[in-house]
């Protein structure tokens, strides 16, 4: 599976394999056997085994297997992939800027009405000027056909701004009901805390199924620094400095994603809580490195991290309150990690 460049905040530096399901895993490591075929065969073309390669050969070795080998694999295939998701956060931010162009169409729309209505009521003061003029019949009716006019298109305009209003209604809760089922954050540019939740969910069931080991990491600026800084549009330049860091030393599988208020969440799939808690400090020690200049002062920044382990036998949300509640005693403690260690909600010290 690919990783992305940077730190690889895995297991031990690596994706930690997945325990291979029954179907795959009897007649003595069928799925390794697979595997290092796999990598024989490229060496035996000359190519590199690189991610695209090594997929394309793997795809191809994978039609000659047995179906039951092949359900397991694609069972297994299933649980981890994303690209469908990640096609779909692309789709959801197009459709949210476009409707943010079309909002700005309405209001430019409603500016122009009442730049019409103000013409209105202006030229029913010229009529009142124009009764002073000599002759003021002939302007009076000038002024009577003017402001008819001028009525009748307001009459037009007050009609179609109901049609405007009922539309951007409509709009309006369409935006509302995207909002509601999107798996986006536009202000992080990553994952938001809906997805990270049902992603989660999906990998509790994957462990039931396969037997594996996965882990929750919540992080977030630490209070002492969040008290330094007063301004909301530079504490927001500092949360997306982490989300971006977080991003660039997350592996493919993993997903990161704003859990809410500044606090970011990395789902780490075949991580035991051991490797969860290096891959924790390793996440903090590099983005503890970074500097910040404020208007005279320098801030280092400092994060707070709690790690939980998934387990089938605790909901979803169960476990992302025992990695907020470990984040925040290690927060309170001025501790760099906490890690959430038994399904009682104990916490251990990182």
């Amino acid at each position: 599976m690919l990783l992305r460049k940077g730190i690889n905040i895995g297991a031990n530096g690596d994706a930690a394999p997945a325990s291979a399901p029954s179907a795959v895993a009897n007649g003595g490591g069928e799925l390794e056997n697979f595997a290092r075929g796999v990598l024989e065969d490229l060496a035996k073309d000359n190519l590199p085994p690189l991610p695209n390669y090594y997929q394309l050969y793997f795809e191809k070795a994978l039609d000659e297997k047995s179906y039951e080998f092949r359900k397991a694999m694609s069972d297994m295939i299933e649980g981890e992939s994303s690209s469908e998701d990640e096609k779909r956060m692309r789709m959801e931010r197009q459709l949210q800027d476009g409707f943010g162009v079309f909002k700005e169409i309405l209001q430019n729309v409603a500016t122009l009405f009442k730049n019409v209505s103000n013409m209105t009521q202006i030229s029913k003061r010229r009529m009142q000027e124009a009764k002073a003029i000599n002759n003021p019949g002939a302007v009076q009716n000038l002024s009577l056909a003017l402001n008819n006019d001028l009525e009748k298109l307001t009459l037009a305009l007050n009609s179609q701004a109901i049609v405007i209003k009922n539309l951007y209604a409509k709009s309006a809760k369409i935006l509302q009901e995207v909002k509601g089922e999107t798996i986006y954050d536009s202000q992080y540019g990553i994952f938001n805390k809906r997805y990270l939740t049902d992603q989660i969910r999906a990998e509790i069931a994957q462990i039931g199924k396969f037997n594996h080991q996965s882990s929750l990491m919540l992080a977030k600026l630490s209070a002492k620094i969040k008290d330094r800084i007063s301004s909301e549009k530079q504490l927001g330049l500092i949360n997306r400095t982490i989300s971006k860091l977080f991003m660039k030393t997350s592996r493919r599988s993993d997903v990161v994603a704003h859990f809410g208020d500044g606090c970011f969440g990395i789902l780490l799939k075949h991580t035991d809580e051991q490797n969860a808690s290096r891959a924790a400090l390793r996440v903090a020690e590099m983005t503890n490195g970074s500097h910040f200049f404020i208007a005279d002062q320098e801030i280092k920044l400092e994060i707070c991290v709690g790690v939980a382990a998934l387990s089938v036998s605790q909901e979803a949300e169960t476990v992302m309150v025992r990695a907020l509640d470990a984040m925040n005693k290690a927060d309170a403690e001025g501790k760099v990690f906490e890690v959430a260690s038994s399904e009682e909600g104990e916490k251990t010290n990182g």
